[in-house]
């Protein structure tokens, strides 16, 4: 079991033990989802035994689960091998979006070392809490300065490519 640790988050994948208490993110997405379909879902996607996939969690200092992100590597037409990346939350506080950060640089790391070409995110921008202030900054708009870009319904960043170049 591998974990990463970035300043005062530690990200590490999702066991049984942490799983209930993830689910205030999940529920951000989708306020309605009980503790049974969330568990079950948990089992049917690490269940899969076609490619690499996970849950991946952020955990703060304090002991206090702040992102949570799915993902499963598969082949695609225009992008060959990609990080596909769904439920994708994170409780930045004061619009600083540091647990955002420290997920985005994990997850671009990840996809490098895993050969992939490229990262579709997916992000259900109804459900997203999404600050739009003065004092904070929107992770969309985080996402897009980080080089991904609206592809369809999803955002993506290819890898090991010009950060110039866009999609």
């Amino acid at each position: 079991m591998w974990i990463y640790i970035a300043v005062q988050f530690a990200i590490k994948p999702l066991n049984q033990s942490n799983t209930v208490q993830v689910l205030p993110l999940i529920q951000t997405l989708k306020s309605d989802i009980t503790t049974d379909q969330w568990m079950d879902y948990v089992d049917s996607f690490t269940g899969r035994d076609s490619r690499e996939c996970g849950i991946i969690t952020v955990k703060n200092t304090a002991g206090y689960y702040m992102g949570v992100l799915c993902y499963k590597v598969v082949e695609d037409v225009t992008h060959q091998i990609v990080m596909d990346v769904s439920n994708y939350v994170t409780a930045d506080m004061l619009g600083r979006n540091d647990i955002s950060e420290t997920l985005l640089e994990w997850l671009e790391g990840q996809a490098s070392e895993r050969g992939c070409q490229a990262i579709h995110l997916t992000i259900d921008i109804r459900n997203t809490i999404i600050p739009e202030n003065g004092y904070t900054k929107s992770i969309p708009n985080q996402l897009i300065n980080k080089g991904y870009v609206c592809d369809a319904v999803r955002l993506c960043k290819k890898i090991n490519e010009n950060p110039t170049t866009q999609h």
